[in-house]
């Protein structure tokens, strides 16, 4: 399968971002770092049809040559594994700055008998007055969604579920988000 420049920059810097979490929450460590991703969301990060992707995968292992070394994508139990060499994360440790938001959403999360849907709110609203929060559809694993509709702060839409009190994020690329709402 082909994949071109751009796509293989836009996977890089999800891998990047995904790399650089982990990092935050648990600190660094160099080594490989397996990443998993549902078939769909590969797909459209590489802007491919699932069906050409799974049929790719379904030949051996892909290799995907990026800035962060050569990304290995197996699949697995339905679902892919994306493997990143050492070399990679090491890459993010020293070249990509740890994300202002992402961090103080981290620190927010450490402590969570004291977050709050509210304090939540504060949160993204100390970074972006334009940052939105909306109740999702009742009977799904999410109550709510938060993000940044222009996207500088933060690309990302987190995905909250409020259990007993205590707040649990889920991170999803836009267009992951817009399946799961539909």
């Amino acid at each position: 399968m082909k994949i071109s420049q751009a796509a293989r920059e836009h996977l890089t810097g999800n891998v990047a971002d995904q790399v650089k979490e982990a990092e935050i929450k648990l600190g660094y460590s160099k080594g490989t770092m397996r990443l998993y991703y549902p078939l769909e969301s590969l797909a459209a990060l590489l802007n491919a049809a699932p069906a050409a992707l799974a049929e790719w995968l379904s030949q051996g292992d892909g290799l995907v040559d990026t800035s962060l070394g050569t990304l290995r994508l197996t699949a697995k139990a339905g679902r892919v594994e994306l493997t990143v060499p050492p070399e990679g994360v090491e890459y993010v440790h020293e070249n990509v700055p740890e994300p202002p938001f992402l961090r103080a959403l981290i620190e927010f999360f450490r402590d969570p008998h004291h977050a709050s849907l509210e304090a939540l709110r504060q949160l993204f609203a100390r970074f972006s007055p334009d940052s939105v929060c909306e109740r999702m559809a009742d009977g799904g694993d999410f109550q709510y969604v938060l993000y940044f509709p222009d996207g500088t702060v933060d690309p990302y839409y987190y995905c909250i579920t409020d259990e007993m009190g205590h707040l649990t994020y889920h991170r999803f690329t836009r267009a992951d988000y817009l399946a799961l709402a539909e």
